[in-house]
């Protein structure tokens, strides 16, 4: 994405989802959030950067929470956001566990009927302070699905196109027939529960992306950094992939600016309703 995306967003108008007007501290926040894009700018380790040569090991854990704290008005660095969320989290994942172990075994049922291959799908996401976690899916693709989207790519141009903008395709190759069907009821995003547990993911939150997407998050990706992935979030209520990538960075970034309590519970209601519907699933 072009241009300074921290300091355009601070003067971008607030959508439905906005805890009340906004106040005197942000002016302040927006120039907390140029110090944190400068930041950012200088470190020839951060891989958003694409003018700039990776080295992972020079942008350490420290440094990324240093940048993190750098803008003090983002509610995801204050003691709410680390207690509550996490006691909500837990609450809210205990008391659906009953209803959820019945979906578990039978997701399970269905991914082993599929087709050969492990269970569960295991990637490497990036979570907050850029730290790289595991996420949990039940898998939907054939075991040879890198083959099977190298060889589809190679040969149809306008897939090639759909994936370099959305890291999605509608029609995608890998997926086994029951395993859309997994993706429809979003079943195959179940086992991001022990994620949750395990404290590397939250039940709201920005989309997990891979490291290949970092490039696409440009300044924005301090925002992402600022808050845990979630298994459900502003982009999953608003059209998941009916929206476009940088729609959903927007959605990111917007979240993390105005969380609070109150708005995870609203997305947590509505996740309900889209699921339901199938809205955007692919």
């Amino acid at each position: 994405m072009a241009g300074n995306f921290i300091i355009a967003f601070c003067t971008a108008s607030q959508s439905q989802y906005a805890n009340g007007p906004r106040g005197s501290s942000e002016p302040m926040l927006a120039s907390h959030a140029k110090s944190a894009a400068a930041l950012l700018n200088e470190s020839t380790a951060v891989p958003c950067m694409p003018d700039h040569q990776e080295d992972s090991a020079a942008f350490k854990q420290v440094e990324w929470e240093k940048v993190s704290l750098a803008i003090h008005g983002l509610r995801t660095n204050g003691m709410h956001y680390r207690l509550g969320k996490r006691l909500l989290d837990i609450s809210v994942a205990c008391t659906l566990m009953p209803c959820l172990v019945p979906l578990f075994l039978v997701s399970a049922v269905i991914v082993r009927i599929s087709s050969p291959g492990p269970l569960l799908y295991r990637q490497k996401r990036i979570g907050r302070f850029g730290r790289e976690f595991t996420l949990w899916k039940f898998r939907t693709m054939y075991s040879n699905s890198d083959e099977i989207l190298r060889n589809h790519l190679e040969t149809n141009p306008a897939a090639a196109r759909e994936w370099k903008q959305t890291r999605k395709l509608r029609e995608d190759p890998r997926v086994t027939k029951l395993g859309t069907i997994l993706r429809r009821a979003s079943l195959d995003e179940l086992p991001q529960f022990l994620n949750v547990f395990a404290g590397t993911m939250s039940l709201v939150g920005p989309r997990p992306i891979v490291a290949a997407e970092k490039a696409q998050y440009g300044d924005a990706y301090f925002f992402y950094t600022s808050a845990k992935p979630g298994l459900s979030g502003l982009w999953q209520v608003s059209g998941r992939s009916d929206l476009s990538y940088d729609q959903r960075v927007n959605l990111d970034a917007e979240y993390i600016r105005q969380w609070n309590l109150a708005l995870d519970i609203k997305i947590l209601w509505r996740t309900g309703a889209a699921v339901w519907a199938s809205k955007g699933a692919i």
